[in-house]
């Protein structure tokens, strides 16, 4: 289901590291099922709370 729900953005996605995309990809689901927030916003906020993570800048 992820996959196919931001499949619009999977140039976005294609420049992120894997380990980042999944996370991001996880965490953009939530935000647009849970969080009423558009596909686009979701996505972005997925990625940077994975970026965020990864870095340890939580």
């Amino acid at each position: 289901m992820k996959d196919d729900l931001f499949s619009d953005y999977q140039e976005r996605l294609n420049v992120l590291d894997e380990n980042i995309r999944a996370l991001a990809l996880k965490y953009a689901t939530d935000f647009y099922l849970n969080k009423n927030c558009s596909k686009e916003e979701a996505i972005e906020r997925g990625i940077v709370k994975a970026e965020m993570e990864k870095r340890n800048l939580k």
